[in-house]
């Protein structure tokens, strides 16, 4: 087994310590020097530690006042997690999200496969559709662990201050870092068809993603129908 690198090691120390809680989300890490000091690491090596941490999406540093614990809010669901327009649009709009059922059920083959669970372990199962101006154009249906979403309710769910993301951070330490995703043409049913305003069997975009945490383990399982008439999947990479 290849042995870690001193950078390594601190980042693997420093990533532990946020999954117990020790860093709360939104608050600072502490200075470089006095955490140098602790991990008794150079400057140097907890800089490069702390670089790939922001790299990876777990903390970000703001000029002049220090790195902090990722902590999601509107601005970074919608340029990070987030990626419908309308065809052409260079600008993304505000989505508004309906629950439309919550419920406990067993985990399929797939949903266990994604989440790293067993088959017929107890999962969350989560509807929603998502509206651009008035205009549903995606239905998501969400898959989560129920042991790691414990007591989870559809009052949680409709009353959360923020996004869906920011729940699972806020009330359940679970932080959403970057997600693995797969597009594939689909044709979509006749429930769907309905809330989308399409004739059922109408081609649409399908999303499937896998949304990962600081350690890169599976949080949540979703696959996205996007009706693409009018809006389409947008995603920019930045060198």
């Amino acid at each position: 087994m290849k042995s870690l690198t001193a950078y390594e090691e601190v980042k693997q120390k420093i990533t532990e310590d946020l999954v117990r809680g020790r860093y709360p989300m939104g608050q600072a890490l502490p200075a470089e020097k006095d955490l140098s000091k602790e991990l008794n690491v150079s400057i140097g090596t907890l800089r490069k530690a702390v670089d790939e941490l922001v790299a990876d999406g777990i903390v970000i540093r703001r000029q002049g006042r220090g790195t902090y614990v990722t902590e999601h809010d509107l601005k970074r669901l919608l340029y990070y997690f987030f990626h419908v327009v309308k065809h052409d649009a260079i600008t993304k709009i505000n989505p508004r999200v309906e629950l439309v059922s919550l419920t406990s059920a067993s985990a399929n083959k797939e949903e266990a496969s994604k989440l790293n669970l067993k088959e017929g372990v107890a999962v969350w199962r989560i509807v929603n559709r998502l509206y651009l101006e008035n205009q549903c154009v995606m239905i998501d249906q969400i898959t989560l662990d129920k042991i790691r979403f414990k007591n989870l309710t559809r009052i949680d769910f409709v009353n959360r201050i923020g996004s869906i993301y920011q729940l699972y951070q806020m009330k359940y330490g679970q932080t959403v870092v970057r997600s693995s995703e797969r597009l594939r043409a689909g044709l979509v049913g006749k429930q769907y068809a309905e809330w989308l305003g399409l004739k059922p069997q109408s081609p649409v975009l399908l999303i499937r993603r896998v949304a990962l945490g600081i350690q890169d383990e599976p949080l949540e399982w979703r696959i996205s129908t996007l009706n693409t008439n009018q809006h389409e999947y947008f995603s920019e990479i930045v060198a």
